[in-house]
Formats: C-alpha cells, sequence, structure tokens
C-alpha cells in the first residue's frame, strides 16, 4: 500500500504517515547488528562526474542496509575503510 493511499485511509496528511515511516526505519534500522551477519551484498551505482559513485552495502538475511557512503572513485579501500570505522567483526 503507498504512503498516499494509507493517508487517504486514516484521513490524515501524506507527511504525517511518511513522518511516521520514517521514525520506525530510523529506530529499527540506524544501528545495523554486524555480530550477526553472515552474507552480505555491495553494489556500487556510478551517479555521474559531480556525484561520483554511491556504495550500498546490505545484511541479505534481513535485506536492511549496512552501509550507505558516496566515494569519487570505485575502490574497495573506502568501503573497508567504512566497515572499520562502524566496527565489523573480523
Amino acid at each position: 500500500m503507498t504512503i498516499q493511499a494509507v493517508a487517504r485511509h486514516l484521513g490524515v496528511s501524506w507527511d504525517l504517515v511518511k513522518g511516521i515511516q520514517k521514525d520506525n526505519l530510523n529506530k529499527r534500522y540506524r544501528l545495523p547488528k554486524l555480530a550477526k551477519i553472515k552474507r552480505i551484498a555491495l553494489d556500487e551505482i556510478y551517479q555521474g562526474k559531480k556525484l561520483g559513485y554511491l556504495t550500498i552495502v546490505l545484511d541479505l538475511q534481513r535485506g536492511a542496509v549496512i552501509l550507505l557512503a558516496m566515494e569519487r572513485c570505485r575502490c574497495t579501500d573506502s568501503v573497508l575503510e567504512a566497515f572499520e570505522t562502524i566496527g565489523a567483526p573480523d
């Protein structure tokens, strides 16, 4: 069901429903549980010269975003550095 459909069904504004959804997602996924991760997926999306690459790392079991980073280059080092920063298990 879309945000607009939920808002219409409840008789509230789109902004209110979106705000509730955003708060819920923040609470559930703001701090990923890295100790239980067994498999990840990594994707890099080129966004053009000005923006560079968007790197996304997902926990494949939960479908949660673990890392979202924008980099000028397409390099593994930036992903490894990010994992060191957030304390990924060895």
